[in-house]
């Protein structure tokens, strides 16, 4: 169901956004192993496919720091997020994210992070900043961070905002300034909370454009996020090719 009500959100943002100069579209993804019958994951096979698809658009890939600089311009701009953690991130990143000279955000929640089989290490996590991409909190548990969770388990509320900024500092010796929230959740208590924390910027996954540069963005803790599931790509696609016919680019 909750698959169901995020893509009926994103095809009515598709027929309401109307795009101006200076905007980022956001992608968000989780795995890359192939497996059929999950809905977020892709194998690097299609995960590849749909990067040429996106390439041949005429989109240019950013990273999270040229959005913060003002030298950054115009509607065809992508930028790729990865949320989670999960070590199939391993099966893509030399063969698919750099020779496409992407540099993606990996959103990660540090439970898992050195301790799960299924999940990267401090080691990968290490190598990909060093390669370019950037590393982003995701929650502590990855847990629902909202008002019901404030109200009923205030402990758990504020080790998912505050503990991961920490231990992904710790690990990795660098500021984390950025977040996004897990399930795409949040409130105004969050949000209070992130500032209080020392974010900069947060995203959600609700569909939209990001207005550029991201320091003249008018609520950097709700930054919107496209959802890539195989149910929605489609969509997506779609909506690319829109934005390309508009601004009169060759497809």
């Amino acid at each position: 169901m909750k698959f169901f009500i995020l893509l009926f959100i994103l095809l009515v943002d598709l027929r309401q956004i109307v795009y101006s100069d200076g905007k980022t579209i956001a992608l968000c993804y989780h795995t890359f192993i192939g497996l059929p019958w999950d809905q977020f994951d892709f194998s690097p096979k299609v995960f590849s496919n749909q990067i040429a698809s996106i390439k041949k658009l005429g989109y240019r890939f950013v990273s999270f720091r040229d959005m913060l600089s003002n030298s950054l311009t115009g509607n065809t701009n992508i930028l790729i997020t990865v949320d989670d953690g999960n070590r199939s991130v391993r099966s893509v990143y030399q063969n698919i994210l750099q020779i496409n000279g992407i540099e993606p955000v990996l959103f990660i929640y540090p439970a898992i992070i050195s301790r799960m089989h299924y999940a990267l290490n401090y080691s990968d996590l290490r190598e990909y900043e060093n390669e370019g991409a950037v590393i982003g909190a995701h929650g502590y548990y990855h847990l629902f961070i909202d008002k019901k969770l404030y109200e009923s388990d205030s402990i758990s509320f504020m080790r998912e905002i505050y503990k991961p900024k920490d231990v992904l500092s710790q690990n990795l010796k660098t500021n984390i300034s950025i977040f996004a929230y897990p399930f795409g959740v949040c409130s105004d208590i969050t949000i209070d909370n992130m500032k209080k924390a020392g974010y900069s910027y947060a995203f959600t996954i609700k569909p939209g454009p990001i207005k550029i540069p991201l320091k003249t963005n008018p609520d950097p803790y709700r930054l919107p996020r496209y959802l890539v599931t195989k149910g929605s790509w489609k969509y997506i696609y779609k909506l690319l090719k829109s934005i390309v016919r508009s601004y009169g680019h060759i497809i």
